[in-house]
């Protein structure tokens, strides 16, 4: 964690949005007079000698679908353009109480239903690393406003891979918690509720799993939230990861990537297995077939969410995201029972396998950041980036994507640690140790370096 000042911190901050978001594009609301004043207030409790928190005036970004108190909650959508919250989202109260600096919304793909970010009422995302190519979703906004240094932190949401892609694809850290361990009180992601969460990302695993610390625990008020507490782990995100058990898939996870994704992610594997890990060949059996037909599921829980706006009031939606929506319209209870079945049939697949070994290591998504002019196709740009994480959601299992490499066009490649239910810390220890012997997640854009010059 950095030792200078919040104010100092939150200036820095500020000062790269007032450069180069105009680029980018990753907030749609930046609230710059309370965040300085919110660092200023955790600056002279310091120096009282009063403690502010596991985050001690870290600069956090939130994506605009979880509500900030007096700051418009848009969704990305024209139908909340006027909505204000009057409360804070639970897990944002959890993070001021951390000594978080909220700084302002990000952009995100429109209702939180695509992984391109690029958004019809508040302009495309950008990927800081190339402003030809999106920065993935939806959690665009997070993921680049972290890239750029515009904030240290950033609150994204997670369905299918709304965290993880975008962490891979700007070149950050982030985390898809498990399964009601953070709760969505407050927050407006609605496309799946049995696998919709939010989740971390930031410039770090550290900054990550005290995100994380801050964010977990129960809420009543929040159907999905699991009553379990969270073991302490920021003491010991250095342990040895000595004896862990790491399971690669080649079939289907190592085939038909990008060039310099598979060779990233093995080598990835290889700097594990000099810390200690022991890295064992696994198969997941069906996997290529598992995401398109357990979609279903999704595809009518969104329709039924948004049904009164789809069938009355169409025009207020971008086009991809209605016909994304529409896909529920035709989805039958048999379908969504078969879904159901080949969920479950699919999550014990995972079961067994991690009964084996204490970690699965994917790539994070097969490719690398698309152009805009390649992403026009929203449906199927979504589904080819989350090709891997769709089926880790499924089992509503943490997933903690670092970066591990780049390609020789520059851009960043993440890798994914899929651990057990509840077993976040194992996967900060992981990364943490990963993190401490290479610099990936060190190496900032052209972008910013420019600017210096």
């Amino acid at each position: 964690m950095a030792s200078q000042s919040a104010v100092e911190e939150t200036r820095r901050c500020l000062d790269n949005i007032e450069q180069f978001d105009s680029l980018v594009n990753a907030y749609i609301v930046v609230i710059a007079e309370s965040a300085l004043k919110e660092a200023e207030a955790i600056d002279q409790a310091r120096e009282k000698g009063i403690s502010s928190g596991v985050l001690n005036g870290l600069p956090i970004s939130v994506k605009d679908c979880i509500d900030v108190a007096g700051i418009p909650c848009t969704n990305g959508s024209s139908f909340f353009a006027d909505y204000v919250p009057e409360e804070d989202a639970l897990i944002v109260q959890r993070l001021r109480n951390a000594g978080a600096v909220i700084l302002g919304k990000t952009n995100l793909h429109e209702f939180a239903y695509g992984s391109t970010t690029q958004n019809p009422h508040y302009g495309s995302t950008r990927n800081p690393w190339d402003l030809d190519r999106i920065p993935s979703g939806s959690s665009g906004g997070a993921g680049a406003s972290v890239a750029a240094q515009m904030c240290v932190g950033a609150v994204g949401s997670d369905t299918g891979g709304s965290v993880r892609t975008p962490a891979a694809i700007n070149g950050v850290t982030g985390l898809r918690p498990s399964m009601g361990s953070i709760p969505m009180t407050g927050s407006f992601t609605r496309i799946c509720p049995t696998i919709d969460t939010v989740g971390p990302l930031g410039e770090s695993v550290e900054i990550v799993a005290r995100m994380f610390a801050a964010m977990a625990g129960y809420d009543d008020k929040d159907l999905y939230s699991v009553n379990k507490e969270q073991p302490e782990f920021l003491d010991i995100l250095d342990r040895s990861i000595e004896g862990c058990r790491i399971g690669l898939p080649r079939k289907f996870f190592l085939e038909n990537l990008e060039e310099g994704v598979g060779s990233a992610v093995e080598a990835g594997a290889h700097k594990l297995a000099e810390l200690g890990a022991e890295i064992v060949e696994v198969e997941l059996k069906d996997a290529e077939h598992a995401q398109q037909s357990v979609m279903p599921m999704v595809w009518a829980d969104a329709y039924e969410y948004h049904r009164d706006r789809a069938e009355n009031s169409p025009e207020g939606f971008g086009r991809d995201v209605l016909d994304r929506i529409l896909l529920g319209r035709e989805v039958s209870g048999r379908d969504y029972a078969a879904a159901l079945r080949t969920r479950e049939m699919w999550n014990r697949t995972v079961d067994r396998i991690l009964e084996q070994v204490d970690v699965i290591l994917t790539p994070t998504a097969p490719i690398t950041a698309p152009s805009i002019e390649e992403s026009g196709d929203m449906l199927s740009t979504t589904h080819h980036l989350t090709r891997f994480t769709y089926l880790f959601s499924w089992s509503g299992l943490p997933g903690l994507s670092v970066p591990c490499g780049f390609t020789e066009a520059g851009m960043p490649i993440g890798m994914l640690l899929n651990g057990r239910p509840w077993e976040e810390t194992l996967l900060f220890q992981i990364g943490s140790r990963y993190q401490n012997d290479t610099d990936w997640h060190k190496r900032t854009p052209s972008l910013l370096s420019a600017s210096v010059e």
